[in-house]
């Protein structure tokens, strides 16, 4: 499913135009995004949870020339899902 497969399904259920639906779809993954930018955890019931972990250094290799690459700490997102996904 790609981003048009949701506007399209928001669109028909809630009854807005494919306009008005994106300009609604893409509010909801600006909120998200910002939040998880800033270190936030997001939690929504029924669906899961997002986290932002931290990411270890670490020691990597080019494949081509097998030259070692150092790999920076950064931070990775998470996600854990509900109940509701798990169960099927």
């Amino acid at each position: 499913m790609i981003k048009q497969d949701i506007v399209s399904r928001v669109s028909e259920r809630v009854g807005l135009t494919k306009v008005r639906s994106e300009e609604a779809v893409d509010t909801v993954l600006e909120v998200l995004k910002r939040a998880l930018k800033h270190g936030e955890r997001i939690e929504l019931r029924g669906f899961g949870v997002f986290l932002v972990k931290p990411r270890k250094s670490g020691i990597g290799r080019n494949p081509r020339t097998g030259a070692v690459v150092p790999i920076p700490p950064g931070k990775t997102v998470r996600f854990k899902p509900g109940k509701e996904i798990r169960s099927g």
